[in-house]
């Protein structure tokens, strides 16, 4: 086998082996790819904008309704909050992601 592909298929398997140890496996390819972006554009106390996250390359390719969805869904699983006191693209990761 291809030795880039052999490096694609075992980073793989390795990211499979994360997600069940974060405890994400059990969420959409939607919900994962956007986790991973708000992980990537959090600031310091975990806060993000939704305005920011929605350009972000792992889901630029989502639908508008998709992303917000897909952002509700997160809210509904205790992922990510509304940030009180702030607008309303203002949100904060929760839990031990954060």
């Amino acid at each position: 086998m291809n030795s880039k592909l052999q490096s694609f298929l075992q980073l793989k398997k390795l990211l499979l082996l994360m997600e069940a140890d974060l405890g994400i496996d059990n969420l959409e390819q939607n919900e994962r790819d956007l986790l991973a972006a708000i992980l990537d554009i959090q600031k310091d106390d975990g806060s993000f904008d939704s305005d920011a996250l929605k350009s972000h390359t792992l889901i630029s390719t989502q639908s508008k309704a998709t992303f917000f969805r897909t952002l509700r869904s997160l809210q509904d699983k205790g992922y990510v909050a509304k940030k009180s006191g702030f607008g309303r693209g203002a949100y904060v990761l929760v839990g031990e992601l954060s």
